[in-house]
């Protein structure tokens, strides 16, 4: 029961910071998070490319609305989407060996209004497991959308199957950060219990 109130602690105090102060951190355990997020099927359908290069931050920097925590940062986790999706479900069925599920997986695929848009969604859950890793591990973060997906793509040369959705910023926590008091909503206002 600790750790459970541990965890649910850190997650209080969890914050989006604006700067990171200088210094490396490891981060190991918050790419590790990502990679062991649950997702439909199990299928992973996002690649998660992680620049340290100085050099690369630099060139995503003014592609990203000039947000200081991309250079700032130690580590910048950019997540990208599959648009290959039935590919993906073809490569787990012949990884797991799960011929039983070829049929209502394949199903599931073919049914898909919008696979990158549900490849979209399970990348997400992987941003939601490393910031909990994050708030953990006691690793200032910064979650980010704002960046031109196809600029991105250019900079870090992605194959054409994947889409940067998201940055996951992670880094030293500066002494002042300039980032306004946490604020959330409160219970009431976000569940409604049937």
């Amino acid at each position: 029961m600790g750790s459970t109130q541990s965890f649910l602690g850190s997650l209080e105090t969890r914050r989006a910071v604006k700067h990171f102060g200088g210094g490396s951190v490891d981060s190991s355990a918050v790419l590790k998070a990502m990679v062991e997020a649950p997702t439909s099927f199990g299928l992973q359908p996002y690649r998660i490319m992680v620049v340290r290069s100085a050099e690369v931050k630099a060139k995503l920097l003014p592609i990203s609305y000039n947000q200081p925590q991309v250079t700032e940062c130690d580590t910048l986790y950019v997540l990208c989407a599959r648009r290959d999706v039935a590919e993906r479900a073809e490569e787990y069925l012949k990884a797991t060996q799960a011929e039983g599920m070829r049929d209502m997986l394949t199903g599931f695929v073919k049914g898909m209004a919008d696979p990158l848009a549900w490849a979209s969604r399970q990348t997400y859950i992987a941003l939601g497991f490393g910031l909990a890793a994050c708030a953990e591990l006691g690793i200032a973060s910064c979650p980010m959308e704002g960046f031109s997906s196809k600029d991105v793509s250019s900079v870090l040369g992605l194959e054409e199957n994947l889409v940067p959705v998201a940055y996951l910023a992670v880094g030293s926590d500066a002494a002042s950060d300039g980032t306004h008091p946490r604020f959330r909503f409160p219970v009431g206002d976000l569940v409604k219990e049937y």
